[in-house]
């Protein structure tokens, strides 16, 4: 009876809101045991690494799943449940993914633009600093 009444609810919240095991036991009230063999028999595992996948891809669709985890989280506070320290983290893991901000793509003469700038220089910076540069930055690493 218990399988038919929390199966489903015990795979969304272990492959959607990265639960453990123990806790979605302890939720709705069966052995931890028995999650394992659900988790086993259902391929939880690779839904949860499909879900991770799916909702990764893009800054959109992993922007959804931060807010998801978010929103999940209040719940739990709301319900006074304690929130796993492994969910904690994955939500911390894609909050700085998320947050990273991408690596700016410069050419030597931007960077020479850009320190123009910075420095209020208003005549050309002289050529042999310019060699100087290019030799100390690759273009191809910016």
């Amino acid at each position: 009876m218990k399988r038919k009444q929390f199966y489903d609810i015990a795979e969304r919240m272990y492959v959607e809101q990265f639960i453990t095991e123990e806790e979605i036991a302890r939720r709705i009230g069966v052995c931890d045991r028995t999650i394992r063999r659900w988790k086993a028999m259902g391929d939880w595992g690779l839904k949860r690494d499909g879900f991770y996948k799916v909702n990764t891809i893009s800054k959109d669709a992993m922007y959804a799943l931060v807010r998801k985890m978010l929103d999940d989280f209040h719940t739990d506070l709301d319900n006074h449940y304690s929130i796993d320290p492994s969910r904690l983290n994955i939500f911390i893991n894609l909050t700085e993914e998320l947050l990273k901000q991408k690596k700016a793509s410069y050419k030597v003469e931007e960077l020479l633009k850009i320190a123009r700038k910075t420095f209020n220089i208003d005549e050309e910076i002289k050529s042999d600093y310019q060699d100087m540069l290019r030799e100390m930055i690759w273009e191809d690493d910016f």
